[in-house]
C-alpha cells in the first residue's frame, strides 16, 4: 500500500483540512505534505536502478469484467515526478496565507489536485490513468473559480475547462479505442505496448491521445488556456499547477504515445508533427515572453518554450533525448515555481508586476536580488545550474533525430536570456523608479525557496543523480 498512500494520504487529509480553523488547516496541511514527501523520498530511496519495469507494483481487481485493474507502479520515468510533485505540494501550502479568505477550503482543494497529479504518475492501468487525469481537473477549476485573482477568475476557470474537457474526451475515445482494435481485452500499459493494433488504427489513435497531450502539456497551438489560466491562478496554486500539470501532458506522451504506437504510419507520420509544433512551441513561447510587461505572463510564456524543449526531446526517440526530456520535466518544475514566487514578492513589496515601472531595487532588497539571480541564471540555462543540462540533452538527442529542428530550437536558448535578463535587469538595477518598496525578502520566504535553490545547483553539478534510475527504462526498451 506503499504507493497508494501517496495519493490517499493527501487526499484523506484534504477532506479532513477542509472543515478546520485556517491556523490549524495550514499546519496540519503541512504536515500531510511532509508525510506524503516522506514516502515518495522513500520510494525514490529505495528504487533499484538496473531493475526491468515497474516496481513497487499493487494490482487489485478493479473492474474484472472488464479487464480494469487498480494497478500502480514506478519506473525510471515516473519516480522523480512523484517526488517533485510531493516537494512542491509542501511548499505551496507553506506559501498559503492563513489569513487569506477560505484558507481551509484552499488548502483542501491544494492537496486534492495534487493527490489527483501523483495517481497519474502511479497508474499503470490505462482507464485508472484516466480516472486520475479526470480527478486532478476537478480541484483545479475550483481553485480557479473560487479563489482565482484579477477581473474574470471564473472565465479563465470556464476556459481552462473547456479546454481540457476536449482533451479529455479525446483521450476517452483513445482509451476505447485500445481495447476495441487491440483485440486483447486489456488496459496493462506494459501488455498494450507489446500488442500495437495495426498501423492505420495507430495513425488514428495516436492522433486523439496526441491532441489531449498536447493541450494539457501546452503544445503550440494548444496553449490558449494559458494566459488567462496563469493569471488568475493565486501563487500558492501556481507553485503546483506550473509545477507540475503541465508534465502530466509530457509524461502522457512518454508513457503512451511513445510505447504504444511504435509505427503510427498511414499516409502521414504524425511523430513528425509534434518535434515541429515542439519547436514552434520553444521559438512563440520566448518570442511572447520577450514583448510582455508584466512579469507573471512573461513567466506563463517562457513555460511554453521550456515545455518546447521537453517535448521535442521525447520526441527525439532516443536515450539522450528522453532522459534529457524527464531531466528536464524536475528541472521546469523545479524553476517555474520559484520564479512564480519571486514575480509574486516582488509585486507585494513593490505594487506592481510591470517591469517596465520598476528600478533599482536590488540596493534596496539586496537579499531578494542575490536569491533571484540564481533563479533566473538556471531559468536562461546557465552551465553549471540545472536547466543547462536538460536542455543539452534533449538538443542533442534531437539533433541525432533532426539537426534541422534542433538547430531551429536552439535559437530559443538565444532567446532565453534576453526575456529573463530583461526582466530582472529591469526591475532590479537602474535609477530607482516607481514605490518604494516595503522591505527585504523575510527569513521565511526564503526558507521556502531554499529547497528549490539547493537542487538548482545539486542537479546541475551531478544530473547522474537522476538519471542513474532512468536507466531501467531505457533497459525495458521504451526508448526506439
Amino acid at each position: 500500500m506503499t504507493l497508494t498512500s501517496i495519493w490517499l494520504v493527501p487526499l484523506i487529509g484534504a477532506i479532513l483540512i477542509a472543515f478546520m480553523p485556517p491556523r490549524f488547516a495550514k499546519w496540519m496541511g503541512v504536515l500531510v505534505a511532509l508525510v506524503t514527501l516522506g514516502i515518495s523520498g522513500g520510494v525514490a530511496l529505495a528504487f533499484a536502478p538496473n531493475f526491468h519495469g515497474y516496481q513497487f507494483t499493487e494490482q487489485v481487481p478493479w473492474i474484472p469484467q472488464l479487464h480494469i485493474f487498480y494497478h500502480l507502479g514506478v519506473d525510471g520515468i515516473s519516480v522523480w515526478l512523484v517526488v517533485l510533485n510531493a516537494l512542491l505540494t509542501v511548499i505551496a501550502v507553506l506559501a498559503t496565507p492563513v489569513e487569506k479568505p477560505g484558507a481551509s477550503r484552499f488548502i483542501a482543494l491544494l492537496l486534492a489536485m495534487s493527490a489527483g497529479m501523483a495517481g497519474v504518475f502511479l497508474a499503470v492501468d490505462l482507464v485508472l490513468f484516466y480516472v486520475f487525469w479526470e480527478a486532478m481537473l476537478i480541484p483545479t477549476y475550483f481553485l480557479l473559480w473560487l479563489f482565482g485573482e484579477g477581473e474574470k477568475p471564473g472565465a479563465a476557470a470556464i476556459k481552462f475547462v473547456l479546454y481540457t474537457l476536449a482533451g479529455s474526451l479525446l483521450m476517452l475515445v483513445g482509451v476505447i479505442g485500445e481495447y476495441v482494435f487491440t483485440g486483447q481485452q486489456t488496459f496493462d500499459l506494459a501488455k498494450l505496448a507489446t500488442i500495437p493494433p495495426s498501423a492505420t488504427i495507430q495513425f488514428g489513435l495516436f492522433f486523439v491521445f496526441a491532441l489531449a497531450f498536447a493541450i494539457k502539456t501546452p503544445l503550440f497551438p494548444f496553449h490558449g488556456w494559458l494566459p488567462d489560466t496563469y493569471m488568475a491562478a493565486p501563487t500558492p496554486m501556481l507553485v503546483i499547477f506550473a509545477g507540475v500539470m503541465g508534465k502530466t501532458g509530457a509524461y502522457g506522451m512518454l508513457r503512451i504515445l511513445i510505447p504504444l504506437f511504435p509505427n503510427p504510419v498511414d499516409w502521414w507520420d504524425w511523430r513528425w508533427v509534434i518535434p515541429v509544433l515542439a519547436v514552434a512551441a520553444i521559438l512563440w513561447g520566448a518570442l511572447m515572453a520577450i514583448a510582455q510587461r508584466d512579469m507573471k505572463l512573461l513567466v506563463a510564456y517562457s513555460s511554453v518554450s521550456h515545455m518546447g524543449f521537453i517535448v521535442l526531446g521525447i520526441f527525439a526517440y532516443n536515450v539522450q533525448g528522453q532522459q534529457g526530456a524527464i531531466l528536464q520535466m524536475v528541472n521546469h518544475g523545479i524553476i517555474i515555481p520559484a520564479l512564480f514566487l519571486f514575480v509574486a514578492w516582488i509585486a507585494d513589496r513593490a505594487g506592481s508586476r510591470d517591469r517596465s515601472a520598476l528600478a533599482g531595487l536590488a540596493p534596496r532588497m539586496p537579499v531578494m536580488a542575490g536569491v533571484f539571480t540564481i533563479v533566473v541564471l538556471a531559468a536562461l540555462g546557465l552551465p553549471g545550474l540545472n536547466s543547462f543540462v536538460g536542455e543539452l540533452m534533449t538538443l542533442l538527442g534531437a539533433w541525432e533525430r533532426a539537426p534541422v529542428l534542433a538547430a531551429v530550437g536552439a535559437i530559443g536558448l538565444v532567446l532565453a536570456p534576453i526575456y529573463m535578463l530583461r526582466m530582472f535587469q529591469g526591475a532590479m538595477y537602474g535609477e530607482p523608479a516607481g514605490p518604494r518598496p516595503s522591505g527585504d525578502i523575510y527569513a521565511g520566504q526564503l526558507a521556502l525557496v531554499a529547497p528549490l535553490i539547493i537542487l538548482m545547483f545539486a542537479i546541475g553539478l551531478y544530473p547522474y543523480a537522476l538519471t542513474q534510475l532512468m536507466t531501467s527504462v531505457a533497459q525495458a526498451g521504451l526508448y526506439r
